[in-house]
């Protein structure tokens, strides 16, 4: 078979010793050489200083997740972000916790009444509670009188009764259900305890009351708690599969170990090192989820790269001695600058003011450097430890015997590919841009209580108070700070005629404040009782005469800050919901306003998004060209390496929509509830983390192909060998990477589901249509091109830092 393809004939290079003298003098070689050596000369102080790693790591890190939280999609320092923290300082502000008691009988009945009320004493003396407002505390003429205008309208379509007035906002459209706000104690950190200790309380049957919770902090809590059974699930699924594939792949049980012990020295380490970072800073949960299924992904690519390396060295006559460190110097390299490339990806997530996605880049940043520093020590130490006794029983040692040393159908298969480079060009490109379409559908919102699976607790209670009380769907705070009404009738009249107006826009169902609540100009309930028939009722009355269960009891009477809340007839995130705050906007107010609510955070993240997405996406391709600028020294590579990426993720953010936002292919990847909606940062986070990732590959490629051109001087043939190298390793780990981003798929929680599967299709699209298709064409239509770079001058041909030395002659 060789002497057939004369141009697979190598010519014995004296560089090739990992000790000759221009091996040694190279930069990355020589450190990369000198770290082998030493990891090889010390490696059973290596392996047990990895494996008290390990044990120690898991140690610091174990109940990382209690001190983590969810959420992190609002704009730190924004309007609505400022707004929030007043309401969050205010004694009577919005509340943490929303139970609904409901009773087929109606919350006046006697004993409905009898069980509220002991509800409420209950919630009353809780440690946990700051304050708690309740229907069943207004007088019964009031109830009488909310209950007779708050008589519900037929639903509607999809099954809500959008006309419902909001008379009293504690009292459902049906009547038979009542809300009870509820302020935690203590700080917003410690609201999952809190919870974890009230809910069991005051939750589930209380006579004729049944009693559910909801809430952003209900919500928050679900999300935790999922996301740790959904990352024992991962975990669980993937290492089993994974490891049946990376028996396969090596033949041996103990080489497929190897990268499964390299991800449990990064994982262990990242969480580990999480633990530390939530005492300096809000993390995100999900900085556990995307730890475990990078760390196991990288570790074995990375692993794969050297183990795969050192076997084709081996294969070439060399000791084991000289095997290892001649893989470690060249392979490294790759690992070098694929973590480096994944780094960059990740800073980007660094750019964007959300604790959400400066916890993924913490997380993805630890686990990629510890993955790198434990292929580069801990791999050569094992390799050298037990040598050929990693592959001994490879079943499929004769199939993998010469596959370097003559052509295969990769080899093949790039021949033809730039034989005709335009068609396979226009193709592929077409094929990506059409799987793109779906993605001018966009419609961005945040994720809330529905990234929950429909038949939790959370979800179910949730959406039964969208059902049920429609004025609380979408509610906007306005405040005026430092505007205080207290006892001044001038700051009275003017709130009085501010809230009118405001209850005159359109979409606007009611307005709550101080002085009572306000629909189309009008006012419908006073905050306290009128004594004299008119509407005007001073502060001062409404303290001797208060109202205790009136639409506010005291959450709007002002102290510093007045406080109106508008309730929208519309959901949040619909464009509707969307529109309001200019509308709200355009009223003039009697003092500066701020504005809070799901809908001005949504706003405040569109615009921080769209000002900061060019500006991360330009220091991420400015840094990912310089890093393959320096690596190839080719002024062409980089741009290209740059527009294959970009295409692979276009075909991946189409399917983001047509899946998860359409609802389209569900029972591929499970039954998630469908909004209509893409989470407004999951497009940024895909983009960060598949942008590295992907990077890996064409790493790869560029090092073969570079290596093999340097032997060769000719771009096909180069592009030829190189893909024949390279494929079979970035195939079988496009192919563990998917495993293990599928088994993050299972995950219960739609925008893990949605980030795992969005990255799964970039990596197989990668690994099946840009590396072997579009790589050879573009090449091939480059020609001398690939290797041009001014500054090196145009009669020399660069030699690169991704270049290996062309392996020793067959033994």
């Amino acid at each position: 078979m060789p002497n057939e393809h004369p141009s697979f004939s190598r010519e014995p290079n004296s560089a090739s010793s990992p000790t000759s003298p221009r091996s040694a003098k190279e930069g990355p070689g020589r450190i990369l050489t000198i770290l082998a050596d030493w990891s090889v000369r010390h490696r059973r102080y290596v392996l047990l200083c990895a494996a008290a790693f390990i044990a120690i790591s898991a140690v610091v890190g174990h109940g990382v997740s209690s001190r983590l939280l969810s959420g992190g999609w609002q704009v730190a320092g924004s309007p609505s972000q400022r707004a929030a923290a007043l309401l969050r300082e205010d004694p009577a502000g919005a509340p943490d916790l929303l139970l609904l008691a409901a009773t087929p009988k109606g919350p006046d009945a006697p004993d409905a009444r009898d069980a509220g009320l002991r509800l409420l004493a209950r919630l009353q003396n809780s440690p946990q509670v700051r304050s708690v407002s309740a229907y069943w505390t207004a007088p019964p003429s009031t109830r009488d009188k909310d209950r007779t205008k708050g008589e519900a309208p037929p639903p509607g379509p999809d099954g809500r009764r959008q006309g419902a007035p909001a008379t009293h906002p504690l009292l459902s459209a049906d009547g038979r259900s009542v809300l009870i706000p509820v302020r935690l104690a203590g700080r917003s950190q410690n609201f999952r305890s809190a919870l974890d200790q009230l809910l069991p309380q005051v939750t589930g049957r209380h006579g004729p009351l049944r009693v559910t919770a909801a809430g952003t902090t209900v919500t928050a809590r679900g999300l935790q708690q999922h996301s740790a059974a959904d990352l024992t699930r991962t975990e669980v699924l993937a290492a089993p599969v994974a490891l049946l594939l990376l028996l396969l792949i090596f033949g041996s049980l103990p080489a497929a170990c190897l990268p499964l012990a390299v991800a449990a020295i990064s994982v262990t380490g990242t969480l580990a090192l999480l633990r530390g970072l939530s005492a300096l800073t809000d993390m995100s949960t999900f900085a556990l989820n995307v730890t475990t299924a990078v760390g196991l992904a990288l570790s074995i690519d990375y692993s794969l790269f050297v183990v795969a390396r050192f076997r084709e060295e081996s294969a070439a006559g060399r000791t084991v001695h000289e095997a290892v460190i001649e893989a470690t110097r060249t392979a490294g390299r790759t690992v070098l600058v694929a973590a480096a490339a994944v780094i960059t990806g990740l800073l980007g997530l660094l750019i964007f003011p959300m604790f959400l996605t400066r916890s993924l880049a913490y997380a993805g940043i630890s686990v990629v450097i510890l993955t790198a520093a434990a292929v580069l020590l801990v791999v050569p130490a094992a390799l050298a430890c037990f040598g050929d006794r990693f592959f001994r029983g490879d079943l499929f040692a004769r199939w993998r015997r010469g596959t370097n040393h003559s052509p295969t159908g990769w080899y093949r298969l790039a021949h033809r590919v730039m034989r005709r480079p335009v068609t396979v060009t226009v193709a592929v490109t077409g094929i990506l841009l059409i799987l793109a379409l779906p993605f001018r559908d966009v419609r961005f919102s945040f994720s809330d209580d529905r990234t929950l699976p429909a038949t939790s607790a959370e979800a179910k209670a949730s959406q039964f108070l969208r059902t049920n009380f429609p004025q609380a769907r979408n509610e906007v705070e306005v405040l005026l700070p430092n505007w205080p009404t207290g006892t001044d009738s001038t700051h009275q009249t003017q709130l009085r005629s501010y809230a009118r107006r405001l209850s005159t826009l359109k979409d606007v169902s009611g307005v709550r404040t101080s002085t009572g609540v306000y629909a189309r100009g009008v006012l419908t309930t006073p905050s306290c009782r009128p004594t004299s028939g008119t509407e005007h009722v001073t502060s001062a009355q409404c303290r001797t005469k208060p109202a205790a269960g009136s639409p506010l009891d005291t959450a709007h009477h002002a102290v510093t800050t007045t406080r109106l809340t508008v309730m929208c007839a519309c959901d949040s995130f619909t464009p509707q919901g969307l529109a309001l705050p200019d509308r709200l906007r355009a009223i003039p107010a009697p003092a500066p306003t701020l504005f809070a609510g799901p809908t001005l955070e949504l706003l405040d993240a569109r615009q921080t998004l769209a000002h900061r997405l060019p500006l991360a996406a330009l220091v991420v391709a400015t840094a990912m060209f310089v890093l393959l600028l320096f690596c190839t020294r080719s002024l062409f590579l980089p741009c290209k390496a740059l527009l294959i990426n970009l295409l692979s993720l276009t075909g991946s953010f189409g399917a983001m929509v047509y899946v998860f936002q359409q609802g389209h292919m569900r029972w591929l990847v499970g039954h998630f509830t469908v909004t209509g909606t893409t989470d407004i940062v999951m497009p940024a986070i895909a983009f960060c983390l598949a942008f590295g990732l992907s990077m890996d590959y064409e790493i790869l490629l560029l090092s073969r192909i570079t290596e093999m051109h340097r032997q060769t001087y000719d771009t096909e043939e180069a592009t030829a060998r190189g893909l024949q190298a390279a494929a079979p390793l970035f195939t079988a780990s496009a192919a563990v990477m998917a495993v293990v981003l599928l088994a993050m798929a299972t995950s219960t929680i739609t925008t893990l589901k949605l980030l795992a599967v969005t990255i799964c299709i970039s990596v197989v699209l990668d690994a099946v249509l840009l590396r072997p298709l579009l790589v050879p064409a573009v090449m091939r239509l480059a020609g001398a091109a690939n290797w041009w770079l001014p500054s090196l001058g145009r009669n020399r041909r660069p030699v690169t830092p991704l270049e290996a030395h062309p392996p020793a002659p067959d033994a």
